[in-house]
């Protein structure tokens, strides 16, 4: 899903899903444009054996948008597996909760979930990773960062002659580098596309 909404709607998609034996899910979520609020809380049950399921979040909040996002696995089967990456921007007032949930019911399942924000002096990023065992021998794992955009390295492009906005428009692009989603090709292009929109549009 690639989003585009309008700055005063309020946004809900409700998505579930069971994977069952052998089957794979993938999901993905980008939201570039200002919106009043998002909320959205997708859940995959992984039933069967050999069933991965993978979340990847690209949100930028914009014009004080209130964005509540995450995504939940619930890892069933035998050789079960689940990850959840998202990558936030929180910009110009915006709040934004970024969610994640792994819960391992099978010994032998597998489980990682990532999130990365950056934002500005006026907004706010609240990172809220859950990692829940059922079963002994699960393995699960999170990594959660949130920082603003360095200083340093804004200095540093201005001395190559890029101005402010142009640097913090490419620091902002490689943090949101879609590569690490390993998306088929026509799909990470249609992202890079609306991430260049959207900083041309941002400065």
């Amino acid at each position: 899903m690639i989003h585009n909404w309008g700055e005063g709607v309020d946004v809900r998609p409700r998505s579930g899903a069971i994977v069952e034996e052998n089957a794979v899910f993938v999901n993905n979520y980008v939201s570039m444009s200002p919106v009043k609020s998002l909320q959205m809380y997708p859940v995959a049950y992984c039933e069967g054996d050999d069933s991965p399921v993978r979340f990847n979040t690209i949100i930028y909040g914009r014009k004080g948008s209130k964005l509540d996002v995450g995504s939940k696995i619930v890892l069933q089967g035998r050789d079960s597996r689940g990850e959840i990456i998202s990558r936030a921007i929180a910009a110009e007032n915006s709040e934004i909760y970024a969610r994640g949930m792994l819960i391992g019911e099978n010994r032998k399942s597998k489980g990682h979930l990532e999130c990365r924000g950056l934002l500005s002096d006026t907004a706010m990023i609240h990172a809220v990773p859950e990692l829940v065992a059922k079963a002994n021998g699960t393995e699960l794992s999170h990594e959660a960062a949130v920082g603003k955009i360095s200083e340093e390295q804004i200095e540093y492009l201005m001395s190559r002659r890029l101005t402010q906005a142009e640097a913090t428009s490419l620091i902002v692009r490689g943090f949101m580098d879609v590569e690490i989603f390993g998306l088929p090709e026509t799909l990470k292009e249609e992202i890079k596309r609306t991430i260049d929109l959207t900083m041309e549009r941002a400065m």
